[in-house]
């Protein structure tokens, strides 16, 4: 009896074992190589799990590249170019003693050219003998604007010297010729007022300047 049933409980065990195995590895729960049994009662062994990555401690900007902006390149500068000024003849007359007796005369001189007063330039025009290269006259000290006809005659407005001014012609001959004499000669009228005739270097002008503007 004894013996029958020792035999029957190794049996017993030996088919519980198998249905034990064989339910692991149906749910996957037994290892390849069977590390799982254990012998005198010892556990499992828990296949090791791979170690989880740590985070970089480099600078964000180091791994992650940042889209810079795009420089933008310097915008490059056209030069204009500036129309040429047109060369021009000068002469100066100059007042040592400005009064308004000296602008009434000055004011005969330019009704005797018939000269009108050109209110956008601020200076007196006359046509001369070419009325598309007229004479100018400018107020020389200080340079620039002469006084209208309504205030010439008022002691706010002296002036201390004119200047007379041409656009030097291409050519000198023909009427262009005749309108270069005719600067020569303003000139000279307003200087013979008491005035002293300065070329455009403001020297005093002689014969041999106005023989070289004119060309005779």
């Amino acid at each position: 009896m004894a013996i029958a049933a020792g035999w029957l409980s190794f049996n017993t065990l030996v088919i519980v074992g198998y249905f034990f195995v064989s339910k692991r590895e149906v749910l996957g729960l037994a290892a390849p190589d069977n590390s799982w049994l254990t012998i005198a009662g010892k556990r499992a062994k828990t296949p090791a799990m791979p170690p989880r990555s740590q985070p970089s401690l480099k600078p964000i900007e180091e791994r992650v590249p940042m889209d810079l902006p795009e420089q933008e390149e310097p915008a490059i500068e056209v030069p204009i170019n500036k129309p040429d000024e047109i060369p021009t003849h000068v002469f100066y007359v100059m007042f040592p003693q400005p009064s308004l007796e000296l602008n009434q005369k000055v004011q005969l001189v330019l009704n005797k050219w018939e000269a009108y007063f050109d209110a956008e330039l601020k200076v007196y025009v006359a046509s001369g003998v070419t009325p598309q290269n007229p004479l100018r006259i400018a107020n020389a000290y200080p340079p620039g604007l002469m006084p209208a006809e309504e205030v010439f005659q008022q002691e706010d407005h002296l002036l201390g010297g004119v200047s007379v001014i041409l656009n030097k012609p291409k050519r000198k001959r023909g009427f262009d010729k005749v309108q270069l004499g005719k600067l020569v000669e303003l000139s000279e009228e307003f200087a013979a007022l008491g005035g002293s005739l300065l070329d455009e270097e403001r020297q005093p002008a002689s014969r041999k300047t106005f023989k070289n503007i004119t060309g005779g």
